[in-house]
């Protein structure tokens, strides 16, 4: 997860029924406690987070999309207004599963209004997956929202999926837009190969590696060693921190690494600070019981 804030982002949890205040400044509710990567908000009452999965096995984040999101000036009557910062507690604390956002979505009007004392409103895209192996995409370039099928499963930053999955197949050599047997054979011959793979922070490139790393390699023998793959290959694809550059506001660095385990509901966690891997699991019991939020240490 890249961001220019230097703010620290950490563990959070979010309990059922928990108030929270959008940027809106509009009250809103979970029904579902939320375990995902975050943020306090110094002048909200609310949590911002940038990934995360509820207690019924949905998950969702968002990664950046700036030049092409249209975002409404002002809130509209009668649409669930929110700004894109909200977007994640929204999905994750208010839905059971992933029909349920799609069913939601013409409802909502994303408004260009800054979270908190964030200097900008953010250009997001979201990618959401489930528990039966469904990945979605949702991308606000005007018009109702909706949610599109992401057959790849991997998204970066900015561009649109379509144009990602174009890219891909451009590089493989394979004709077509679509993401099919044949990319998916290609990013296996690929990788067998031995030739490098693409490097560097440019997003679409990012996008092809992992989609190679995630389509061309073996299946792992048990959830413990795909962790491990997974861990490296997001490694290979994170960005560096320069000190020097820490007051930039275009100095974009990975604050940390994440992998949700749906099935069994932990959140898998790694600061670029200490490297230390915290494994978080969101029991039924604290699902149920615990009240309040928490941010676990960053480090």
């Amino acid at each position: 997860m890249d961001f220019p804030t230097t703010t620290p982002w950490r563990p959070v949890f979010l309990p059922r029924d928990y108030h929270w205040q959008t940027a809106l400044a509009e009250s809103r509710t979970t029904r579902y406690a939320i375990l995902g990567g975050g943020r306090r908000a110094t002048d909200l009452a609310a949590y911002l987070l940038a990934d995360g999965v509820n207690e019924t096995g949905i998950s969702c984040a968002e990664l950046y999309l700036p030049g092409v999101v249209d975002y409404a000036p002002d809130p509209l009557p009668g649409q669930t207004n929110l700004t894109p910062q909200d977007f994640i507690n929204w999905a994750l604390g208010e839905h059971a599963t992933l029909a349920e956002i799609v069913a939601d979505l013409p409802k909502v009007t994303l408004v260009d209004r800054c979270w908190g004392h964030d200097r900008y409103v953010y250009p997001f895209h979201w990618i959401l997956s489930d528990r039966m192996g469904q990945t979605l995409v949702i991308e606000p370039t005007g018009g109702p929202l909706v949610a599109q099928p992401d057959p790849a499963g991997v998204l970066t930053n900015t561009p649109v999926l379509a144009t990602h999955l174009q890219n891909l197949n451009d590089f493989l050599a394979i004709p077509g837009t679509d993401f099919t047997a044949k990319t998916v054979a290609a990013a296996k011959g690929y990788l067998a190969s031995g030739e490098s793979l693409p490097t560097g922070p440019i997003p679409t490139r990012r996008f092809i590696h992992m989609a190679i790393r995630k389509w061309g390699s073996p299946v792992a023998p048990n959830a413990d060693q795909q962790m491990t793959y997974i861990f490296r290959w997001l490694d290979e694809v994170s960005l560096p921190y320069d000190p020097k550059r820490r007051g930039q506001t275009n100095h974009n660095y990975t604050h940390y690494r994440s992998i949700i385990d749906l099935d069994r509901l932990i959140y898998h966690f790694i600061p670029r600070t200490t490297h230390r891997l915290q494994h978080i699991v969101m029991t039924p019991e604290m699902a149920a019981h615990r009240h309040f939020p928490h941010a676990y240490p960053a480090d």
